[in-house]
């Protein structure tokens, strides 16, 4: 197989590494655009592809009665490891130099579990894909590759066995109606445990599987079927409706030729990549939809294949190569603070996937002594998770560069925070969007009432599910719980804080009715949801002696260049002081504006409470924390000389909230309280210009 590629299925290796890797450098990189959603599509290709290839060898030996399942496991071995030990140390060793504790611990052990394979199984318990958190997952991409060798695991042992119990004709029957089992538990698992059913094997091998059914049931095939129904159809029988369709269908599949079937899977797959989504969950039916699109590619068998040429067949030749380096690449690129465009980061990644392939991939002559380095990487790896090299740092790294409401409770309970000695300043409500502001507020001294639950849109009317598929208690209650902590104090302002268009997807509504299930809330409907909810939270919050305070979104950096800053002048090798002098240690940065902050801003104004009142008279105001820190878009990223604005580049760190803090309480009418200045500067050798 490895001297005799196939042009088609080179080439579309091509489309599945072009797609998944603009993809994520437009998702990334460009989240404003939204008309290539199913690019994320090319790693089921890629799925599909290896279903196709691992069945013919399988097939194939078994036939020939030469099939070596050790065999068959070193080729595997040999194909995918090397590039894989190679890309786990290289960035490794990368992160050594560039990068803080808790970055490298979580490097390490994905760097580890990537090289057991069983990086999927560690993703599905903490991960969102698509969500901003993946920009601090090194190796997040890997979980494909552990998918496929756990099928390589199981899938010739089940053809094996297929292959003794029933008779070899029936095979392909077999597999297509495991195929379509298989689909049906995909379905049932993304609704059920969205986040798992993304990553695992299970809900995954309907997809390797429709490769076998390109192997089982190609065009030359289907047409010898056609041949036979047609050439064998009697007089009567073509005056019956079902002989006459079965005819029909007969003489269409005769007239198809590869050529013409492989541009209809190319047009399916197309057609797949800009209209496709995860918004559901992933996968759902839709995926059949894609499948059929790389089925129709590999089975058509077109020797003169649309992708035989150029571009197309070296882009596939180094696909697996390129697919390794991209997203690492993608993840440090934006960490330490580089300002690309994303198509300007195609190259690099092209340029690294090239090398790779031609300096390790291609060659496949690996022995005892790679396995024994793989051993020890995958121990080093383990290591470096576990302990991050804290030695690697010159001095310790200040708490105030934490997250800003370390440690505070956000159990959806009242609790009383700061000095309780004295009479309560005002009541917090929210997410962990407000729970940023607490140190500070302790700090201060002051005494704040809070009610918190993270990742929590919970209001009168929507709640927020999620994405293990259920809305939990906790979450539910925190509106009602709210409301009584105001009933208990009707004088004190009230202050909302929350990551407004985060729950966007995730909000659904609450049953009219007891026992009744939530009803989803589509994309295109969260607004007018959030306007009802926010016209309802002022009736329900205001007791005629307070006033009600709603914090808008800080405008996010999303890459938290700022705490790599931090952490390179931590470093202090020759590799970090060139970065932090020349790349990544930038004061400031122009931040994006938070769309859905206008509607919070128009909503309120618009308030019947507020109409006829001078801003500062009107019982609801509307608060923007970028005011604090943002000229004109243009928004602080450290404190002083190294302390971070943001700590993962949404939330504010505990130094980085306190002028946000100092406006809100100016604006709420709260006295300031000890406004700490003093971020131990003193341990930070000076810097020179």
């Amino acid at each position: 197989m490895g001297k005799q590629l196939r042009a088609d299925i080179t080439g579309l290796r091509a489309i599945a590494v072009i797609s998944v890797t603009l993809y994520h450098l437009v998702h990334m990189l460009l989240p404003e655009v939204t008309f290539f959603k199913g690019g994320f599509l090319g790693v089921d290709i890629f799925f599909v592809i290896s279903g196709y290839l691992m069945t013919m060898i399988i097939i194939k030996g078994l036939s020939q009665g030469n099939f070596s399942l050790v065999d068959f496991y070193q080729r595997r071995a040999k194909r995918i490891c090397p590039a894989l030990l190679v890309t786990v140390l290289v960035f490794g060793l990368i992160g050594i130099l560039l990068i803080g504790t808790s970055d490298l611990k979580r490097l390490g052990l994905e760097g580890c579990y990537a090289l057991l394979f069983v990086s999927n199984i560690y993703f599905a318990q903490k991960t969102d894909y698509f969500g901003n958190s993946a920009l601090d997952q090194v190796f997040l991409h890997t979980w494909s590759l552990s998918v496929e060798w756990q099928f390589y695991l199981f899938y010739p042992l089940i053809l094996m066995v297929l292959r003794k119990v029933i008779a070899e004709r029936l095979l392909g029957r077999t597999l297509l109606v495991l195929t379509l089992i298989m689909a049906v538990v995909a379905v049932l698992m993304t609704l059920y445990v969205p986040r798992a059913s993304y990553y695992l094997l299970p809900s995954r091998a309907f997809e390797l599987l429709f490769g076998a059914l390109a192997y089982f049931y190609p065009l030359s095939t289907l047409q010898s079927w056609a041949q036979r129904a047609t050439g064998s159809m009697t007089g009567t029988q073509v005056t019956d409706s079902a002989w006459r369709l079965r005819g029909l269908i007969g003489h269409y599949i005769l007239s198809l030729t590869p050529l013409k079937v492989e541009a209809l899977g190319l047009v399916i797959l197309f057609i797949s990549f800009a209209l496709v989504d995860d918004s559901t969950g992933w996968p759902t039916l839709s995926a059949l939809v894609p499948m059929v699109g790389a089925y129709l590619c590999i089975a058509a068998g077109n020797h003169r294949s649309l992708l035989r040429h150029g571009i197309f067949q070296k882009l596939g030749l180094w696909s697996y190569a390129i697919y390794l380096v991209h997203w690492p690449l993608l993840v440090l690129v934006t960490k330490l603070g580089f300002d690309v465009w994303c198509l300007e980061l195609a190259v690099p990644i092209v340029l690294l996937g090239v090398a790779l392939h031609y300096a390790v991939e291609r060659r496949r002559n690996f022995g005892y002594l790679f396995l024994a380095g793989y051993a020890l990487v995958t121990g080093g790896a383990y290591y470096v998770g576990s302990t991050g090299l804290t030695a690697r740092l010159s001095y310790e790294v200040t708490r105030y560069a934490q997250y800003g409401g370390h440690t505070v409770p956000f159990d959806g309970k009242i609790n009383h925070i700061g000095d309780l000695e004295r009479t309560p300043d005002f009541i917090l409500i929210g997410d962990s969007f407000a729970r940023h502001y607490t140190l500070d507020l302790i700090d201060r001294g002051l005494h704040v009432i809070t009610v918190f639950r993270d990742g929590c849109y919970s209001f009168a009317q929507g709640v927020t599910r999620r994405t293990e598929g259920y809305v939990d208690e906790g979450c539910r209650l925190r509106y009602e719980v709210a409301q009584r902590a105001i009933a208990q104090y009707p004088n004190l302002p009230v202050v909302v804080a929350q990551d407004w268009p985060r729950y966007r997807l995730t909000t659904v509504l609450r049953p009219e009715v007891e026992g009744q299930d939530y009803r989803a809330v589509a994309g295109d409907d969260y607004e007018k949801v959030l306007r009802s909810d926010l016209e309802q939270m002022v009736a329900d919050f205001s007791t005629g002696s307070n006033r009600i305070y709603v914090v808008a979104t800080p405008r996010q950096s999303v890459y938290d260049v700022g705490s790599t800053c931090m952490y390179l002048q931590a470093l202090d090798n020759p590799v970090s002081r060139l970065m932090a002098k020349y790349i990544t240690c930038k004061e400031s940065k122009n931040l994006a504006p938070v769309p859905l902050n206008q509607l919070l801003d128009t909503t309120i104004a618009q308030l019947p409470q507020n109409q006829g009142l001078e801003e500062y008279q009107a019982p609801v105001r509307y608060l923007d924390p970028n005011d604090a820190i943002c000229i004109e878009g243009n928004c602080e990223l450290l404190v002083g000389q190294y302390i971070p604005v943001f700590q993962d580049g949404l939330h504010y760190s505990w130094a980085g909230s306190i002028k946000v803090v100092s406006y809100l309480l100016s604006q709420i009418g709260v006295e300031q309280g000890r406004v700490r200045t003093d971020f131990e500067d003193k341990m930070v050798p000076a810097q020179e210009n």
